[in-house]
């Protein structure tokens, strides 16, 4: 809803009380009804006669030019050369700088005009440069200075961050929730658990390499339930010293480690 000026609210008032569109009698000035013998004033007469009628509008104050276009001084025939050249000097204070692009004392208060922001980025945040050559264009266009930018940025990188704690929180809440059923399983968990732990590590250290204990230990895979269920399984196959195939004393070929994995496959001599 639009909210109506006093001035227009007024008319309309008065418009209801004066009869309506079809008009009505003039309302009645209160001097007339307080002093009916008088005649009222007229405004376009002053006050003391001794002094004559001035109707030059008065110089709009220093500072106040978005509402009206300054105008140069223009000598008045009624007051001497003195009166005109102090009323001159007074109405010449308000002409506004002619330096519009006229430099900020501060820099970073300033729109830069190569659409150009120097960014200052805390410890650990290196800039997206791609991103901020894309929005550099917007942030010129919309006015922005360098530190409107930078308040603008600062602000991003706290709400990012608390956003990564979130998720780094939830994460590990994740993660940690896998280990507590590994734990509590009937097949691997309980007086079993360091037996699980033991046979999945032997599978990983026999058959993984360091980038798999790596992978698995930043991305906390390896808590996981039915990883660490399938690790354990093949750690259970795996010997530390498999018996020659001659039997406990003989000096048979060992057994390959492929065939502990796919029993129906014939083991391979050497």
């Amino acid at each position: 809803m639009t909210k109506l000026s006093n001035s227009v609210f007024f008319r309309a008032f008065a418009a209801e009380n004066e009869g309506g569109a079809g008009g009505g009698t003039p309302p009645v000035d209160p001097g007339t009804v307080l002093f009916p013998n008088e005649k009222p004033a007229d405004p376009a007469v002053p006050a003391d006669p001794a002094k004559p009628v001035d109707d030059k509008p008065a110089d709009p104050p220093a500072g106040d030019k978005a509402a009206t276009d300054w105008k140069e001084y223009t000598a008045d025939p009624a007051k001497s050369d003195a009166e005109n050249a102090a009323a001159k000097a007074e109405h010449d204070k308000t002409k506004p700088s002619e330096d519009k692009d006229k430099k900020s004392a501060d820099p970073l208060d300033e729109v830069p005009e190569d659409g150009k922001y120097n960014l200052t980025m805390p410890d650990g945040v290196e800039v997206d440069k791609a991103l901020l050559d894309k929005l550099s264009p917007r942030l010129k266009a919309k006015g922005y200075t360098h530190r409107e930018a930078q308040d603008l940025t600062n602000d991003y990188i706290e709400a990012r961050r608390a956003e990564i704690e979130q998720e780094t929180k939830q994460w590990g809440e994740t993660v940690q929730g896998w280990a507590d059923t590994a734990k509590a399983d009937k097949e691997i968990g309980g007086d079993k658990w360091d037996a699980t732990v033991s046979a999945a590590t032997r599978a990983v250290n026999k058959l993984g390499t360091p980038a798999l204990k790596e992978y698995l230990n930043a991305s906390g895979g390896g808590n996981h339930p039915e990883l660490i269920r399938f690790m354990s399984k093949a750690g259970a196959m795996i010997r530390e010293d498999v018996p020659p195939s001659g039997g406990a004393g003989g000096s048979g070929n060992p057994v390959d480690v492929a065939h502990s994995l796919f029993p129906t496959d014939a083991p391979k001599g050497k």
